[in-house]
């Protein structure tokens, strides 16, 4: 008898420390996720201001195209092509 409640209370402890080994492991793992979520979010936020910005350069090399057309014109020199 004494032996089984050895038994069963030495399965117990390692029942309980498999449990905290476990949820420690999970705390690890909730952290890794919510890095991982952070760091899609600022990835998101990086390429949409990338789109931005390449939109407004076409914008701006349509416009220095323009003025150059502009002056060339005013000039009355021969488009460069």
């Amino acid at each position: 008898m004494e032996t089984l409640q050895l038994a069963l209370l030495s399965l117990s402890g390692i029942t309980l420390l498999v449990l905290v080994l476990v949820h420690s492991r999970m705390g690890e793992v909730w952290d890794v996720v919510r890095n991982d979520r952070d760091v899609q979010r600022i990835a998101r936020i990086h390429e949409h201001e990338n789109n931005e910005l390449r939109s407004e350069l076409r914008a701006e090399r349509e416009l220095v195209g323009q003025l150059r057309r502009q002056v060339q014109m005013l000039l009355g020199v021969a488009p460069e092509s």
